[in-house]
């Protein structure tokens, strides 16, 4: 779950973000809205959902669905999310009347935010760490397999990384609820197996086709493998 429009964002507004699909060959994406303070979904106060189906099957983190979310003057919420590749587009409208929390339950929600903050902080250090995890190994597949690049590696370093990868992917089925630390170790130890290689082939094809956008997946051994997988970020925009 991510925080879209926080609170006290000056209305009206519209705000745009990108999602992806979680899971290889994923035709259907779940857009679910929550209004509250707290990082995880069931702790928060549902507003509405919908479903956009038939998008193009394709590869973990390929398709890009566009969410808009826009509050008017009224503070009537609009969220239309549409995939990029097939136009198929589904929206809802969330209005004072329907679910929406009391003055009093805000509060609540406020100070129970600030009392379970240093909690909540814990447990989004370890959601950043996973999240870092998977899309480094995903990104690196990826990578090994884009036609400009799978046939100058060679058959053994080929090997050591998909071997490495899926050591990695099997251990991150089975330690969903590792600690930040245990993410962080683990993407260092991926790293330097599969950094040094995919720096050997660029420099080996003498920098043909330049080197992946945005750099290596998940920075060079020992640099900063977080960080942000969707660049840089949403944009919230004021409605005059």
């Amino acid at each position: 779950m991510s925080v879209v429009i926080p609170r006290n964002t000056p209305i009206p507004c519209v705000k745009t973000q990108t999602y992806t699909t979680e899971a290889n060959y994923q035709t259907k994406v779940d857009v679910s809205v929550y209004e509250g303070e707290r990082l995880k979904s069931d702790e928060n106060n549902m507003l509405g959902e919908f479903t956009i189906s038939g998008i193009e099957s394709a590869k973990r983190g390929e398709p890009q669905v566009d969410v808009a979310f826009s509050i008017d003057s009224n503070g009537i919420l609009n969220i239309g999310a549409k995939e990029t590749a097939t136009g198929r587009s589904k929206s809802i409208t969330i209005t004072n009347e329907k679910g929406r929390l009391s003055q009093e339950e805000i509060e609540r929600m406020v100070k129970e935010a600030e009392k379970y903050a240093a909690e909540d902080e814990e447990q989004k250090g370890k959601i950043e760490a996973k999240n870092g995890l998977e899309n480094y190994a995903y990104s690196m597949r990826n990578s090994i397999n884009d036609e400009k690049l799978k046939d100058k590696l060679e058959a053994e370093d080929r090997e050591t990384i998909e071997t490495a990868i899926n050591e990695t992917t099997t251990w991150l089925d089975a330690n969903q609820l590792a600690e930040k630390e245990e993410f962080d170790a683990k993407q260092k130890e991926l790293e330097a197996i599969c950094n040094p290689i995919m720096m050997k082939v660029y420099q080996g094809a003498g920098g043909e086709g330049g080197m992946p956008e945005g750099g290596m997946p998940g920075g060079m051994p020992g640099g900063d493998g977080g960080g942000d997988a969707g660049g840089a970020g949403p944009t919230i925009d004021e409605v005059d």
